[in-house]
């Protein structure tokens, strides 16, 4: 259970940050807060930290104590730099006595005491401390349980509350059990009515619910038009540094990894916006995926010769070596592939997919790769052209499948839904033949979501059922999840 909650510390832990004002600060009933709030979040954290001695206090009763406390944290979230960690680790217990031991009375001082908890157990689990990391988002899950009782009208507590229920709630059925011993409770569903209940509200954390929910939306319902609409509509022309990565994720997660690169290109280019090094990682990815491998490659050493952190490593060094391959370089290529090999891996789902590739028996199929990366970014005239050159006599029989779904996958993100569904059931037919893998659960998956599309809610949970019924698979816990989300909707909008 710890593990499936880590798991999602990628998916969750930069949204929940968020904060962007949409009107100057001169109209801004907080404007000392805001002008701090704004600088830690364009990740200028020398300049958030002069801001924040030279103010007495903000409006919001303790909350120059909340923003110290953010930039402490985004700053070991982007960099990933343990010396830090061990430095600033103690600022948590510091300024939660601080907050315990103040005489104001106001919602905020248990609001702020369960935010820096949750804040803390992210970083937390990022660096690998995932006991401690988990009984702080217990805590923070039981502060706000009493301040709800005791400030009911104090909407940003949902805001605390709707996080912490997308997360447990995304946790598989077979260890809700250890959630129900800790006195905790999780639902998807309830969690996002309430992000955007209350980014219909007007306060400073409006925009944060609103990049909340876009991202859950994105990445556990897999209404990836819907977050992007709520995007659109909800961020500013001048984004931070913290949206421009918000606004990229969800963008590369819709397979538009174009506009992504437009976004990310343009942070990196200016020198005073202090872009972090994890920019440089998502060009690389989205570049990548487009068939640039010159420019991906440049994107990716530079991440790999200045990152401190270890994330996202081993997968930089594959992909690097990828990129020589595409190239025609096969000196550079054995040289960057054995490098990859030898790197440690991380807890990031990229480096754990490499380390798979890695230490397979034999080489992989890179032109199976190239379409799988082409589809994953949006390029499919790049997908298409790839997979018509391929000579089916000359693959085996499980990428002769993997191409079957490959092809459904193309169809389906290209709206082709009678094409995909023909495509997606002789994957699926062929159960036998592809033991543990993930082209037969996520087919029954996608056909779930195009059932769904089309307005066909018995259809869908069917095939969604389908998916629970697959015991093991290497994206098991990830594929349950949205299976047990999606049929928590469905039977929420019959009720």
């Amino acid at each position: 259970m710890y593990l499936k909650i880590k798991k999602w510390i990628g998916v969750f832990v930069y949204p929940f940050f968020i904060l962007t004002q949409t009107s100057s600060f001169a109209q801004s009933q907080t404007p000392n807060f805001d002008l701090a709030y704004h600088t830690t979040l364009n990740l200028n954290f020398k300049a958030s930290k002069s801001i924040l001695s030279s103010l007495e206090s903000t409006e919001i009763p303790m909350g120059e104590l909340y923003v110290a406390n953010l930039n402490d944290v985004l700053e070991l979230i982007f960099s990933e730099d343990e010396e830090r960690y061990d430095i600033l680790k103690k600022n948590e217990s510091e300024r939660l006595k601080q907050l315990e031991n103040t005489s104001t009375e106001s919602p905020y001082i248990d609001f702020f005491r369960a935010e820096i908890k949750m804040q803390w157990a992210f970083v937390k689990l990022k660096f690998g401390n995932t006991l401690n990391g988990v009984w702080g988002l217990r805590n923070a899950y039981k502060i706000t349980e009493d301040n709800i009782e005791n400030y009911p009208d104090f909407k940003l507590n949902f805001k605390t509350m709707g996080l912490l229920q997308v997360i447990f709630g995304a946790v598989p059925d077979n260890q809700q059990w250890i959630l129900n011993v800790l006195g905790l409770e999780g639902d998807v569903e309830n969690g996002l009515m309430h992000l955007k209940e209350l980014s219909k509200e007007s306060t400073p954390f409006t925009l944060e619910a609103t990049l909340i929910s876009s991202m859950i939306e994105s990445y556990l319902l897999e209404q990836h038009e819907e977050a992007l609409k709520n995007l659109k509509n909800n961020t500013s022309d001048q984004k931070t540094m913290a949206e421009v990565y918000i606004s990229s994720l969800i963008l590369m997660k819709a397979h538009n990894a174009n506009a992504a690169a437009q976004l990310l290109t343009e942070a990196l280019e200016n020198q005073e916006a202090r872009a972090p090094l994890l920019f440089e990682y998502l060009l690389a990815e989205a570049l990548f995926q487009g068939g640039m491998y010159n420019q991906a490659k440049t994107h990716y050493l530079a991440y790999i010769n200045q990152f401190k952190g270890r994330n996202q490593l081993k997968d930089s060094r594959m992909k690097v070596a990828m990129c020589e391959y595409f190239l025609g370089k096969n000196t550079s290529f054995k040289q960057y592939w054995e490098e990859a090999k030898t790197t440690e891996g991380a807890t990031s789902e990229a480096d754990k997919n490499a380390s798979a590739i890695l230490e397979a028996d034999a080489l992989p199929n890179f032109k199976l790769l190239q379409i799988r990366y082409a589809i994953d970014g949006g390029y499919y005239t790049l997908a298409s052209k790839a997979i018509s050159k391929l000579n089916l006599e000359k693959l085996t029989i499980m990428e002769v499948h993997e191409i079957t779904y490959r092809k459904a996958r193309l169809a389906q993100l290209k709206s082709n839904y009678a094409e995909a569904m023909e495509l997606y059931e002789e994957v699926t037919s062929n159960a036998n033949i592809l033991p543990e893998s993930y082209f037969i659960p996520n087919s029954f998956l996608q056909m779930g979501y195009i059932k769904l599309e089309e307005k066909d809610n018995e259809q869908a949970k069917a095939y969604f059922n389908k998916v629970l019924e697959f015991k093991k698979h290497p994206y098991k816990n990830s594929l349950d999840s949205k299976a047990k989300i999606a049929l928590a909707t469905i039977d929420g909008a019959n009720d």
